[in-house]
């Protein structure tokens, strides 16, 4: 890898890895690159690196950093992955998966407060 945007590319992608393991999602990040990309997507920024990611500890070192979806994307936008962010957002779509973020509708308040068993406070 070569430069600061690179590094910063591949931990985002490491990170987004991390965050679809954890979630148990049914797709990989080169499945998702394919589908973006069709049979060109291994020319795409990142994508031959996929499967070294985790055994780079300049990689690695950025799941201690602060991130977040936002953030991560937002380093795939730059890199010019707009057609794999689409993806993304199709395929977890497509799961039932939000993204974190909750969509117009969905929000429903608080919820209740369980009944202490004291006084009522109005």
């Amino acid at each position: 890898m070569k430069g600061k945007a690179e590094l910063r590319l591949a931990r985002a992608l490491d990170q987004l890895s991390v965050y679809f393991y954890a979630i148990g999602v049914p797709f990989a990040l080169a499945d998702l690159y394919r589908m973006a990309y069709g049979d060109e997507w291994e020319e795409m920024p990142g994508a031959l690196w996929l499967e070294f990611l985790a055994d780079d500890p300049y990689v690695r070192a950025g799941r201690d950093e602060f991130y977040s979806l936002m953030t991560i994307f937002d380093t795939l936008h730059d890199a010019g992955l707009e057609q794999l962010l689409d993806v993304i957002a199709r395929e977890t779509e497509r799961l039932g998966i939000g993204m974190g973020i909750l969509e117009p509708g969905r929000y429903t308040g608080r919820p209740p407060r369980l009944d202490d068993g004291g006084e009522d406070e109005s």
